[in-house]
């Protein structure tokens, strides 16, 4: 590959891991270690998701990108960088008929044993469900399968979900969970590779992704879900991966309670609803740590101190270098997003790139000019080097500060604090009586067959 879209690509992967501090991966053992493969996965994130499948499935994988992408020279770039196809949609008013092509190209690279990355929902958005999928994916792995020539090749699509802790927020999380692959070869075998069978694929690919996408009747439940499956366990709270797979359970549980005993489920919103206005009251969004006793020796004081006593002379450079850039830009992607929450993230690591980018090569030749070109090249590299510390030491200040608060807390507003660890446990009781109902549920509903059959 040329240099350029080589260098385009590592650096974007390089923002993707800076801008999520943690890029988890969930059932690893589904994902096939060799032949040619097609990744679908749900669309929360504009340009950002492909690049964390990438990084979390570690597969050079390509992906399918609407054709306006490629229609000026960094796009096109881009698209170069990570092996983007254009798609051709009638909503862009292109011509269609084009996507004759990208089905080869895309058969072309699968015969190569090449992975794709498709997002069969059609666009990007921010909703709390999944869309209606499209056919494409499924007629683009049937085409493959079914060869012309009447034999049938292997292909694995691999149903993949999604799941950011804070998708717009610098420096949060984000899980990439792989479900059940799918033998593309063994379902052409028993349904064929026609219109029909294209329909039944596309279902089948729905069903898995439900069971690695977390879903909610509404934004407000779907955040709550998540942030009930982190306060009820500890686990839950340090790991994106389980906090989503208890958020599955509850999201379960919560259906049926809300068939059965639909004022009780409201019940328990309020309950939520009132614990959250309790960690509000007090400015605590980890409700485990006001649990947690600081109890440190010497040696764990010295390093709770130590980072924040040697990174302020850097930090401080950093901070002068590149603060009035962020303070420049960062009210601006919420402006040129116009709502569409799903590309804030990647209008951020966009104008942070470019910003940055035109910052630092400013600083340095400012320094070549009155200090000479060594000076320059010199600042070039460490003023970024420096942001990086700056930004280190922000994360590490602010950990402390919260764990100091919640110390100061548990010594001064004992009585509230010892409230909402109450509370907090009385939610725990109530998701651990819902979740052992919905497993009795389950567990009867599955005997009764075998039951009948007998």
């Amino acid at each position: 590959m040329p240099i350029l879209p080589a260098l385009t690509r590592e650096i974007c992967l390089g923002l993707v891991r800076l801008f999520y501090t943690q890029l988890r991966m969930g059932h690893a053992e589904n994902v096939p270690q060799k032949g040619p493969a097609m990744v679908v996965a749900n669309h929360p994130n504009g340009l950002l998701d492909p690049l964390v499948l990438r990084i979390g499935l570690q597969r050079p994988v390509h992906f399918l990108g609407k054709s306006t992408l490629f229609a000026n020279p960094l796009g096109r770039l881009a698209m170069a960088a990570f092996g983007g196809i254009p798609v051709y949609r009638a909503k862009d008013g292109q011509d269609t008929q084009q996507n004759d092509k990208t089905f080869d190209l895309c058969r072309a690279h699968l015969a190569q044993n090449g992975w794709l990355a498709l997002f069969p929902e059609g666009t990007s958005h921010s909703d709390p469900s999944l869309k209606r999928l499209k056919t494409g994916a499924a007629r683009i792995a049937l085409s493959y399968a079914q060869n012309a020539d009447g034999t049938i090749r292997d292909l694995t699509i691999i149903p993949a979900g999604l799941l950011y802790e804070d998708k717009a927020t610098f420096r949060t999380a984000v899980a990439v969970t792989a479900a059940k692959p799918i033998d593309v070869a063994a379902f052409v075998r028993q349904h064929g590779s026609d219109f029909a069978a294209a329909q039944l694929l596309t279902d089948k690919i729905h069903e898995s992704l439900k069971d690695v996408c977390l879903q909610a009747q509404s934004d407000e439940l779907w955040r709550g879900l998540l942030a009930v499956a982190a306060w009820t366990d500890a686990d839950a709270a340090a790991d994106l991966i389980v906090r989503q797979a208890r958020a599955h359970e509850l999201a379960a549980a919560w259906h049926a309670l809300d068939s059965e005993n639909p004022e009780q489920a409201q019940a328990v919103v309020e309950q939520v609803r009132q614990y959250v206005r309790a960690l509000q009251s007090i400015g605590v969004a980890d409700p485990l740590q006001l649990e947690t006793p600081l109890r440190l020796n010497r040696q764990q004081w010295l390093g709770f101190i130590a980072p924040i006593v040697l990174l302020w002379p850097l930090a401080l450079i950093g901070l002068a270098l590149g603060w009035p850039t962020y303070a420049a830009i960062r009210p601006l992607p919420p402006r040129l997003a116009k709502g569409e929450t799903d590309v804030i993230s990647t209008i951020k690591v966009l104008l942070g790139l470019l910003a940055f980018t035109l910052t630092y090569v400013t600083e340095a030749l400012i320094a070549a000019f009155f200090f000479g070109w060594t000076v320059g090249l010199a600042a070039f590299v460490v003023a970024p080097l420096c942001g990086f510390v700056a930004l280190r030491f922000s994360e590490r200040v602010e950990l402390r500060r919260r764990t100091l608060r919640a110390a100061w807390l548990r010594l001064a507003d004992a009585d509230i604090v010892n409230e909402i660890g109450n509370r907090r446990r009385e939610l725990a009781t109530t998701v651990a009586n819902a979740l052992s109902r919905t497993t009795r549920a389950q567990t009867t509903a599955a005997d009764q067959p075998a039951a009948a059959a007998n």
